[in-house]
């Protein structure tokens, strides 16, 4: 399925609503200290949503039907009844911190596009959240852990 870039995720856009949804759930001070605990945490929620929200798009872009589009966490939802075997009733329920800690292998290993890196490399490398954001750097050599050995 051949997606036009207007019909794509607005990745900067979606990166600072999820950002600033989870700095407002964690109580944390935007204006404070960077290494906060609470900032540091909001990041961390806010770019495991991302991912996973960008990682839901690309099994829509991949397998998604004009019957079937799959919205929003839909493409996630699908891989994780395909990989559990679950049923739409169960993985309809899940929240995205559900979704990520059974996709974690596939989030793990997951590259974002060029655009969603772009949207939400600076505010990490601003709270030195790099490392965690560079396994999914599209611009990097992919090599697994098991290559290392």
């Amino acid at each position: 399925m051949t997606e036009t870039e207007e019909k794509r995720l607005p990745y900067r856009r979606t990166w600072q609503e999820l950002r600033d949804q989870a700095i407002e759930r964690n109580d944390a001070d935007p204006d404070g200290a960077l290494n906060a605990p609470e900032l540091i945490g909001a990041f961390k929620e806010a770019f495991r949503d991302f991912l996973l929200t960008c990682f839901s798009e690309s099994i829509r872009l991949e397998i998604g039907t004009a019957w079937a589009p799959l919205e929003g966490l839909d493409g996630a939802r699908l891989i994780a009844r395909e990989k559990l075997r679950l049923l739409p009733s169960d993985t309809d329920q899940m929240d995205a911190p559900a979704l990520a800690r059974i996709l974690h292998r596939e989030l793990h290993s997951f590259t974002l596009p060029q655009k969603a890196f772009e949207a939400c490399h600076g505010d990490l490398c601003d709270m030195a959240l790099y490392p965690m954001l560079k396994p999914h750097d599209p611009t990097a050599a992919k090599t697994s852990w098991s290559d290392a050995l």
